[in-house]
């Protein structure tokens, strides 16, 4: 009875399998109309083509901030000066930001003269001569947004030579951890203010970036020096080609 009983079984499994392979199984109500609908969507996404999608280049960088030559009352080289916060790291950023605001608490107004700089500027810097740099392109912090070039204002005019002015934007700069260019005195430089946490030119052009402090206020931090990073690609291919059309019409002339 037993074995009468799992033939039956194997029979009927097999006729029902045998119908789906040739074909001749349908789905049974309510669900054949959904099935064969689902089929038919599945079917015509295989033919259909897939949506062009555009994509547009990112000009963000072109938006930030720069100054010409002469804007603060010196002569700076003929290449544009980058002058936006937004072109420095993240949490060297926040630590100007600070500087700007503390400095503006005390009656003190801070324009910015430079931020990011690119390696042909630094190198327009070196040719101009040691008053300006001794430091050729890609050995500047501000090659990696790690310094930035301000100037206290007074009525509009850019005040360089205010010694006393200069002391207390320094101090407070140093107080918040900054390193102050004033303390120099192979090229004292009181406009300079830069953070690397402890690293070194070399260890910046080997690609290494500083460990920040509290770097949970930092979460997307490696997602935004790769932005930034991008950023300052092309700002080289620019003022590259610039430099390159000025060399080219000076061999010209």
């Amino acid at each position: 009875m037993l074995k009468s009983a799992l033939f039956s079984s194997l029979f009927v499994l097999s006729v029902s399998l045998y119908g789906q392979l040739d074909g001749s199984f349908v789905p049974q109500a309510p669900y054949s109309q959904e099935y064969s609908s689902l089929m038919a969507d599945l079917s015509k996404s295989f033919s259909e083509e897939l949506p062009v999608v555009n994509f547009t280049e990112d000009n963000t960088w072109k938006q930030w901030t720069i100054v010409e030559n002469y804007a603060f009352g010196k002569d700076r080289g003929n290449l544009p000066m980058i002058a936006d916060l937004d072109a420095l790291h993240p949490y060297f950023r926040d630590k100007v930001t600070k500087l700007i605001a503390v400095c503006k608490t005390r009656g003190i107004q801070l324009a910015v003269v430079e931020s990011y700089r690119t390696h042909a500027k630094q190198n327009e810097y070196k040719a101009m001569g040691n008053k300006y740099t001794r430091t050729a392109g890609g050995r500047s912090k501000h090659q990696y947004g790690l310094a930035i070039d301000v100037v206290p204002v007074i009525d509009s005019v850019a005040q360089w030579d205010n010694a006393r002015l200069w002391r207390k934007v320094g101090l407070i700069g140093e107080q918040l951890g900054l390193r102050w260019g004033g303390r120099w005195k192979s090229l004292y430089d009181p406009g300079h203010f830069e953070w690397t946490g402890g690293l070194s030119s070399y260890h910046l052009a080997a690609g290494h970036w500083p460990i920040i402090p509290k770097a949970n206020n930092y979460p997307c931090l490696e997602e935004e020096l790769a932005q930034l990073t991008e950023y300052w690609k092309f700002w080289e291919v620019e003022q590259s080609s610039i430099t390159r059309k000025e060399t080219a019409g000076r061999k010209m002339n």
